[in-house]
């Protein structure tokens, strides 16, 4: 009996170790998962924990560094959003000089001002090596624009009579459009475009010239009969660089402002050659208009249906400075001091195109 008893203590202990065997084994596992999900080197560094890294007022870490960009059509644009314009169209490869990023976007710096590119499509890489360059080579910066004469021709949209005689979009079209038109009548005060467009037409030419651009206008007055595939062929013959058409816009939604741009789409098949120039100067206009007045940017409408965009042989921008049927943009307009804004604004725009 004292055996069966002995034994059976020795059988109860050696259960007793087995179980606390058991218990320190799963405490220690435990401690060990723990210990390598704390541990986990990174191959890079987050530079919003680095004090070296400060945000800017637009909420961007500031960065002094290149990128190069990934992908066969890089688009760049005037803000960090898929709505915003597109300033240039780059290809893979293309090294750039980093200023800031954000979680989304990366903001790079080309012709002197400051862009964004979707973060996905650039990665960090080393500086550009330092290079000697020829008097006859043309530097990375150097652009098209940058060689043009400063010539421009501006048309003040309509006339005080409409042509109602019709006339091809584009050459070789068979398709026609009224040949021109007088344009809208402000909603509020009853402003006429035709006008207004004439108004701002050689405000910006004074400005422009001061500048030291020659410009021509496709009229001086209110009282002529051109129509838009002649206005088009004045800029032509004229030996101008570009051709800015100055306009109005008008909505059934009156509570509707602001600024606009119109191009020619990239496949136009009329003068496809001309977007991309076209493209850039839209940009720079709507950049230098807003950054002047604080006007909504609606960006860059792209159509064929222009006779004058269509029949232009050069670099082509309709700019539609406003809404006649706002009756915050009607008075704004017809206001001198934001006249003298806006055409500054434009007149900045186109600076910063050709230069």
């Amino acid at each position: 009996m004292k055996k069966k008893l002995l034994l059976g203590l020795i059988l109860v202990g050696m259960l007793s170790l087995t179980a606390c065997g058991k218990d320190k084994s799963k405490k220690s596992t435990e401690q060990t998962t723990t210990d390598t999900v704390a541990y986990q080197p990174s191959t890079y560094t987050d530079a919003s924990a680095s004090e070296d890294n400060k945000k800017d007022e637009s909420g961007f870490f500031i960065t002094d560094d290149y990128v190069i960009t990934v992908g066969d059509t890089i688009n760049v644009r005037v803000s960090p959003s898929t709505d915003a314009g597109i300033y240039a169209l780059l290809g893979n490869g293309e090294v750039l000089k980093r200023s800031g990023y954000n979680e989304e976007w990366t903001r790079v710096v080309m012709d002197n001002t400051d862009f964004y590119i979707h973060s996905d499509l650039v990665e960090i890489t080393d500086a550009p090596p330092e290079t000697t360059l020829s008097d006859d080579t043309e530097t990375a910066s150097d652009s098209d624009a940058e060689k043009l004469d400063k010539k421009i021709v501006i048309d003040a949209g309509n006339q005080t009579n409409p042509n109602v005689s019709q006339e091809a979009i584009g050459p070789g079209s068979e398709e026609t459009k009224q040949g021109v038109t007088s344009g809208t009548t402000g909603a509020t005060l009853g402003t006429k475009e035709f006008e207004l467009n004439l108004i701002y037409a050689e405000a910006l030419k004074t400005e422009l010239e001061s500048r030291g651009y020659e410009v021509t206008l496709t009229r001086d007055t209110n009282d002529v009969d051109i129509t838009n595939q002649a206005r088009a062929e004045i800029a032509n013959n004229s030996g101008a660089t570009t051709f800015i058409r100055i306009q109005m816009n008008y909505s059934t939604n009156s509570e509707l402002n602001g600024v606009m741009a119109m191009t020619m789409t990239s496949d136009s098949p009329y003068n496809a050659s001309l977007h991309d120039d076209s493209y850039k100067l839209a940009t720079r206009i709507l950049q230098g208009t807003t950054e002047k007045t604080g006007a909504v940017n609606h960006g860059i409408y792209e159509t064929n249906q222009l006779t004058a965009v269509n029949w232009s042989n050069i670099p082509v921008v309709v700019i539609n400075l406003g809404y006649l049927s706002s009756p915050q943009d009607e008075q704004n307009l017809l206001d001198e001091n934001y006249r003298k804004d806006m055409v500054d604004g434009i007149a900045d725009g186109i600076d910063y195109f050709y230069n």
